[in-house]
């Protein structure tokens, strides 16, 4: 009989001991395992806590180099254009893409995604091939300007089909962010339609 109740305080002490160490790790914000809950939620405070679906990776992953070419593009414009208004539209597209960049890679990242969509962009509506690309370098004056508008209106374009993946996302911050972009990229095709006198 003793050896029964001693048994069982043996026991009740272990669980107590047991039960103190998981409330403590759970509890404790230096614990790791605390800690990554923790900055998974923090870090989704633009996405409400929510996991992304396939499709809203995919359009990230799609969309982060469709956003660097264009960041490209309009450094090709910062060096070979002097046209003022072309070099005002180049400068506002590299600060705004490049933001971009960083939030959307924020967000893939956030939920232990990787960036690279895993194919080849080639195909991507909009995208530039390496011959446009090396064409566009090269020119100058006027025959640059011409072609830089022509080749971001194209560019814009496909981000504007693209964003519809996002559309209908329930995150609400990445719809918002097809809001932006839409808006943004229509305005800037719009303007420079104009420029070309289209």
């Amino acid at each position: 009989m003793n050896i029964s109740k001693k048994s069982a305080g043996i026991l009740a002490l272990v669980l107590v001991i047991t039960s103190g160490f998981f409330a403590y790790a759970l509890l404790n914000p230096n614990n790791p395992m605390q800690m990554g809950a923790m900055d998974h939620g923090s870090s989704h405070s633009s996405t409400a806590a929510q996991t992304l679906s396939a499709d809203d990776a995919m359009f990230l992953q799609m969309m982060i180099p469709h956003h660097a070419q264009a960041v490209v593009i309009a450094e090709y414009a910062l060096t070979n254009s002097k046209n003022e208004q072309v070099l005002k539209i180049a400068k506002q597209i590299k600060s705004d893409q490049a933001g971009e960049i960083t939030q959307m890679k924020k967000w893939l990242t956030d939920d232990g995604l990787g960036t690279d969509a895993g194919h080849s962009m080639a195909g991507m509506s909009g995208m530039l091939n390496d011959s446009q690309l090396n064409t566009l370098k090269s020119s100058k004056g006027g025959g640059f300007d011409k072609l830089f508008l022509n080749n971001m209106i194209e560019h814009h374009q496909g981000a504007l089909q693209m964003v519809g993946m996002i559309e209908n996302s329930k995150v609400a911050a990445l719809r918002d962010f097809a809001t932006a972009i839409s808006t943004a990229q229509q305005a800037e095709i719009d303007q420079m339609q104009k420029l070309l006198g289209n």
